[in-house]
């Protein structure tokens, strides 16, 4: 493989582990979510499944994007 391949390998390697899902509750990395619990005495939290590109820049912005794959709620 020749350099100008291994380069191109290379940032297809970064563009597709920085889309791979992660799994965010309260929307972004240290937000407070806490919610009502349900009729049975469960704790309902939010979450997001968003890239993982986007999660390390709401890490570093201290604030939601507002960008997910997808997005809703589990009680426990």
């Amino acid at each position: 493989m020749t350099s100008r391949g291994r380069m191109i390998a290379g940032l297809l390697g970064a563009l597709i582990a920085f889309a791979l899902p992660k799994r965010v509750d309260c929307g972004f990395p240290g937000g407070s979510c806490q919610q009502a619990g349900s009729l049975r005495g469960e704790v309902c939290t939010s979450y997001e499944i968003e890239p993982w590109g986007l999660y390390l820049i709401e890490l570093l912005a201290h604030r939601d994007v507002g960008f997910a794959y997808s997005s809703g709620e589990d009680c426990r």
